[in-house]
């Protein structure tokens, strides 16, 4: 088993045709930039780019693999210059309805083997999202639907900064994942922090006990790339192995801010 660097959740503000993707981060933050940034400068070996199912965004990574710098893995993920695997992946806001009959939005990343798997969800996402080209957009079904659909395409769902206090289950739909997962829920195994917690306070839910912790950048800039990170032991760099390793049990550290930096105004 080898050590590595993770940062799973990266954003893209432009697509190379200059059509924004993610409307509040960088118009430098493309496919890639982020790959280049994640080899040349911050020592990250596996990467989740997390706004891959806009069209726009396939047609980069398309053009991207054709440069011959990159390569597909028959285990999953992009493999860069020998030294980086990007995972593809997307995130995806469903719209959720607690026991008293309140409403929230939570935010899920999505995370594909193959190129041919997130362009298969993009198409089938078309009918549940107005504008598939943006980030982050809202879906008009729940994350009970969701992780059917993810699931179709071969892919992974994990709940996107679970603590935060807008667009998260944790912060403003439940107090209970169980609850919006149901018979589904041991299909969750693992976590997206965030910026407002830690492995100290999510330890205190007791029906996160047997899932793993997972703590990334969000980054909307290419200096935010692995502000916060994640040190695994994997087999490889490879989809196949990531998920393996976090399935079980091998996040050997998270590295993130202090959450209560967040209360500070």
């Amino acid at each position: 088993m080898n050590e590595v660097f993770a940062d799973l959740h990266i954003h893209i503000g432009r697509a190379e045709n200059g059509k924004p993707i993610k409307i509040t981060a960088a118009r430098s933050l493309n496919f890639a930039n982020i790959a280049r940034e994640c080899v040349d400068r911050k020592g990250i070996s596996i990467a989740g780019v997390i706004d891959c199912a806009s069209p726009y965004v396939i047609a980069d990574i398309d053009n991207f693999l054709r440069n011959g710098e990159a390569y597909e893995i028959e285990d999953g993920g992009i493999v860069y210059r020998d030294k980086l695997c990007i995972i593809l992946g997307s995130e995806i806001e469903t719209a959720e309805k607690n026991e008293n009959g309140e409403t929230g939005s939570a935010h899920n990343v999505c995370y594909f083997p193959q190129l041919k798997d997130i362009k298969g969800f993009s198409k089938e996402m078309e009918k549940h999202i107005k504008n598939i080209t943006l980030s982050s957009q809202r879906a008009r079904i729940s994350a009970y639907e969701l992780i059917d659909i993810v699931e179709q395409f071969n892919g992974i769902l994990i709940p996107a900064h679970a603590f935060t206090p807008h667009k998260s289950f944790y912060g403003n739909c439940t107090d209970r994942l169980e609850k919006i997962f149901k018979e589904k829920f041991n299909k969750v195994f693992a976590i997206e922090l965030g910026l407002s917690a830690d492995t100290d306070l999510a330890d205190h839910i007791s029906e996160l006990e047997t899932r793993a912790f997972i703590t990334n950048s969000d980054a909307h800039s290419l200096p935010k790339i692995a502000r916060e990170y994640n040190k695994i032991k994997v087999e490889n760099i490879s989809f196949k192995s990531l998920f393996n390793s976090i399935k079980n049990g091998q996040i050997a550290a998270n590295y993130g801010l202090d959450p209560r930096l967040r209360k500070i105004s």
